[in-house]
């Protein structure tokens, strides 16, 4: 008990020293919550088993709230930051938040003149500045780049917030080749390109104020059934961004991942209908016979689905400002449902478990491959 009580005692230490002294951390009510949270589980874990384990479990749980504890955000004093992806969804919303913080922003838009640009420009200040940005041309990007620099006018690029993306669900045998290189193309080599116009700017002489944000996703950190190459494009950003975040970290340029899950951001409202037709045209005979017109438009087994999706992008919004903020960002903020859980458990548990779980959390698509007479089952039940 005592051993655990210091133990407490130290974590309360670190957060007092990390506050006032060094200004590493933001005082918050969240801090209180930690200190009560770090009390009731020393009793419980040392009524419940050994002191040996009960310390080793305590230490674990002070080091991950440590760890996870709020940076005192600097000043926005107008600073300057480019969005992509900003015409609806999250960019949107983070182009709208950002500039009412008082940042001078460069929204990227697939379509200006579009509702979505439209709608932006209506509801945002004239901070706010449109920019036409498909990031999948990557001459459109060049010519993006010296547009922000020609109008900076004496000013630095302080941070660069690749959001842009696209979706299409299906198997890879079935999909199109344009459609497969078009969601590669903006959701990985989309964020090279941004990053290989705009890094001449991030890289302007500062005190380590830079920053460098890329949205990636939870499934490109576990699988999910029928969606592997939108995931193999978000595991490309993902594994990049930390990369970036080693190579970058001596030029004094912080780099951080975004994982968002379980937001209406639009990106599932595509046309699946049109999209499963043209993959049914251009598929083989082999094909239709093997899996039949229905596995070309998988339809979701939770018909209610966008009932789990949340319209309100606050809470994502706020870990993508902290990032670009905060003295200290995190490598990686994770928010919404199951972002941090999928990838734990599929990193963590044996196969055989998740095999058996995975049904629950990531096979969402009814998928009746006609030759094997599962009409109607899903990829655990054939």
């Amino acid at each position: 008990m005592e051993l655990c009580a210091a133990i407490t005692g130290c974590y309360i230490g670190w957060v007092v020293l990390a506050i006032f002294p060094r200004r590493a951390v933001k005082l918050s009510r969240r801090i209180v919550q930690d200190v009560l949270v770090l009390c009731v589980s020393s009793f419980l874990l040392t009524w419940l088993c050994c002191e040996v384990l009960a310390v080793c479990v305590l230490s674990l749980v002070a080091l991950v709230m440590y760890n996870d504890l709020p940076s005192p955000w600097m000043g926005v004093n107008d600073r300057v930051v480019l969005v992509t992806g900003c015409d609806q969804g999250l960019g949107h919303a983070l182009a709208l938040k950002l500039d009412k913080m008082g940042f001078q922003v460069f929204a990227g838009c697939l379509v200006v003149g579009g509702e979505g640009e439209r709608s932006l420009v209506k509801a945002a200040s004239s901070r706010l500045s449109t920019l036409q940005m498909d990031v999948s041309n990557q001459e459109q990007v060049q010519q993006a780049a010296e547009t922000v620099a020609e109008r900076l006018e004496g000013k630095v690029l302080h941070g660069v917030v690749n959001n842009a993306g696209v979706l299409m669900s299906g198997n890879v045998e079935i999909m199109a080749y344009s459609d497969i290189r078009k969601i590669m193309e903006v959701n990985f080599m989309g964020v090279v390109h941004v990053h290989r116009a705009f890094m001449p700017l991030l890289r302007q002489p500062r005190r380590g104020t830079a920053r460098l944000v890329n949205v990636a996703s939870n499934v490109g950190l576990a699988p999910s059934a029928l969606m592997g190459i939108y995931a193999a494009s978000k595991a490309a950003v993902a594994i990049l961004t930390e990369t970036w975040r080693y190579e970058y970290k001596k030029m004094g340029i912080h780099v951080s991942t975004i994982i968002p899950s379980g937001f209406k951001t639009g990106i599932l409202e595509y046309n699946k209908e049109e999209a499963g037709n043209r993959w049914w045209e251009q598929a083989s005979q082999e094909l239709r016979d093997f899996y039949g017109k229905a596995c070309f438009m998988p339809v979701n087994k939770r018909k209610n689905y966008r009932e789990f999706l949340s319209p309100d992008f606050s809470a994502i919004t706020d870990c993508m400002a902290d990032a670009l903020l905060a003295t200290h960002p995190k490598p990686t903020y994770y928010k919404g449902l199951i972002a941090r859980s999928l990838p734990f458990l599929y990193l963590h548990l044996p196969s055989c478990l998740w095999d058996a779980i995975m049904p629950f959390f990531s096979d969402n698509y009814l998928f009746p491959i006609h030759a094997l007479h599962g009409e109607g089952q899903s990829f655990k039940q054939q």
